[in-house]
């Protein structure tokens, strides 16, 4: 069976008071299964006869007998696989869209504001997926006039802690959710080490190129499972930062693997 691999892209646009953040709606369908404690069962077919696999030496052959209407169509809002064998061999992926979200803003030097934006992302996928970050604007959080500075780790690995400079700016993420990727994991004083994965620890920045925030190796249909990013941008002690409206388009991607 051909694995198949599907990309949803979702555009978030962020607002900023000096600092506020809006995000698009993304629309996604799940198809209802039968399950169980114990069993699932993602497909089924009512037919009056069939081979899941004949063979011979130059020809393999998967068959069923008295299904109709089979076949894939398409509409505005639903895609259809229809049959026994269109079923079994679709893949999946959807990402849901998370509600706007509105940062305070920041009115004097030294000051930070966050804010959460989570996503439920589900596949049928048995070999799991994986999920990037990236910004279409390097700085990704700017103003016409102005723009807050991406967030840069000490090393090649995440902060465990936010910190700002001074003399600068800085807007970064940290991811959270059991899918976190190991980059962002922490053994309670560093990150990208150790099993942890604590809230509001491991920070990072936006940059030139896509960044993995989560995988996993494994299906989770139906529930799927929720991936957040924590936003954070903060202004130093000895700053200053031009008012106005600062914005950032960001792009999350997820992939079968």
């Amino acid at each position: 069976m051909t694995k198949e691999k599907y990309k949803i892209k979702k555009i978030i646009l962020l607002y900023l008071f000096i600092s506020g953040i809006l995000l698009l709606p993304f629309y996604s369908l799940l198809a209802q299964v039968m399950q169980g404690t114990t069993y699932k069962i993602s497909s089924d077919s009512l037919n009056f006869g069939g081979d899941d696999v004949s063979t011979s030496t130059n020809y393999s052959l998967g068959d069923t007998l008295g299904e109709l209407a089979t076949g894939s169509s398409t509409s505005t809002n639903y895609a259809l696989n229809a049959g026994f064998w269109s079923t079994a061999e679709s893949t999946y992926i959807t990402i849901s869209s998370p509600s706007n979200l509105a940062l305070s803003s920041i009115i004097s030097r030294g000051i930070s504001t966050e804010g959460t934006i989570s996503w439920t992302v589900t596949t049928n996928n048995g070999a799991g997926y994986t999920m990037t970050v990236e910004s279409s604007t390097n700085p990704a959080l700017k103003s016409s006039t102005d723009y807050f500075a991406n967030y840069s780790p000490t090393t090649s690995n995440p902060d465990y802690n936010f910190s700002v400079p001074a003399t600068s700016s800085a807007f970064g993420f940290s991811p959270e959710g059991t899918d976190t990727h190991s980059r962002f994991k922490d053994n309670g004083t560093a990150c990208n080490t150790g099993s942890s994965e604590t809230s509001e620890r491991c920070w990072d920045g936006f940059g030139s190129s896509a960044k993995t925030i989560a995988t996993r190796s494994s299906t989770n249909n139906p529930s799927g499972t929720v991936v957040s990013l924590r936003l954070k941008a903060a202004v130093g002690t000895n700053y200053t930062i031009s008012s106005g409206n600062y914005s950032a388009s960001i792009t999350a991607t997820v992939t079968t693997l």
